[in-house]
């Protein structure tokens, strides 16, 4: 049996963290990349969440140069996002933002905007939305389907030929929310060999104040409706406050808690790593992004 020490030891990717957001200086940002690795965080998809934010060009090509940098000290691997690329008036500005080569971008933060319809709203994929998936798909630059409402998700399914990403979402059949998924958009993400991150914002886990072990039902529930292999963690660390992170989960140096919840459930080490690291590193390989 596992114990808490190995638990401790797990590598840890994570396909959502919004540290590039919210942190206030250069400096925080070196400091962060030395607790990332301290923590056994070895990958991170972090998002440049715009809504709302009135953040220009330069912000971003000063943001990608201290990626850039990070990434050059070789401990954790820094990939870019966008959360909410509806700032964008015409492709021109599209493909500024190409140049920065993101891994991925949502359309939509929670409202309707020139593209898509968020998860609180009714809205359509645009006749402009159709055309920024078609241009960034050809970038091999991934939708994120985070935030997408039902009706445009399933839009863009009919519009890709690619694997269906979500960086941050939860089960919707354990908890009902809007920003959740139902068992019929897992199960569509899965037949297209594409990823779901899980996060830990205790109002989509269960609605109310929630554990480690509620964290590890969710992976308990889709390994076992939809295998192990096309999960993994999407946290929001630094997108969501401290009040609504589990009760015990702070920081990713907790997140040895879930393994152990997953072992208690039955799950091999081999699926644990998995679940930790490998599914989110794989899928980056298998696409050409690693």
């Amino acid at each position: 049996m596992l114990k808490s020490r190995k638990y401790r030891e797990l590598f840890i990717a994570d396909s959502h963290n919004d540290f590039l957001t919210s942190l206030a200086d250069r400096t925080q940002f070196f400091d962060y990349c030395a607790e990332l690795y301290s923590s056994g965080v070895r990958l991170v998809s972090s998002a440049i969440f715009t809504t709302g934010k009135g953040l220009s060009y330069v912000d971003f090509i000063g943001i990608h140069d201290i990626m850039q940098e990070m990434n050059s000290r070789e401990q954790v691997r820094f990939l870019l996002s966008f959360e909410d690329i509806g700032f964008i008036k015409n492709l021109t500005d599209l493909e500024n933002i190409i140049t920065l080569h993101p891994v991925s971008c949502t359309l939509t933060w929670n409202e309707q905007n020139i593209l898509a319809g968020g998860a609180l709203s009714n809205g359509n994929i645009t006749r402009f939305g159709e055309k920024v998936i078609q241009r960034l798909e050809r970038a091999n630059i991934f939708i994120d389907t985070a935030h997408l409402n039902r009706k445009s998700f399933w839009q863009f399914v009919r519009l890709t030929n690619k694997p269906i990403y979500n960086s941050h979402a939860n089960v919707d059949a354990l908890h009902r929310h809007r920003r959740n998924l139902t068992d019929r958009q897992i199960g569509k993400i899965v037949e297209s060999n594409g990823y779901i991150g899980i996060t830990i914002y205790d109002e989509f886990v269960a609605g109310d104040r929630v554990d480690s072990r509620k964290i590890a039902e969710q992976f308990d529930y889709l390994i076992q409706k939809f295998g192990y292999r096309h999960f993994g963690f999407g946290t929001d660390f630094y997108g969501i406050d401290r009040e609504h992170c589990p009760i015990d989960i702070h920081s990713y140096r907790d997140l040895y808690k879930v393994a152990e919840r997953l072992k208690a459930l039955g799950h091999s080490e081999k699926v644990i790593r998995a679940i930790f690291f490998d599914n989110f590193h794989d899928f980056l390989i298998r696409n050409g992004i690693l």
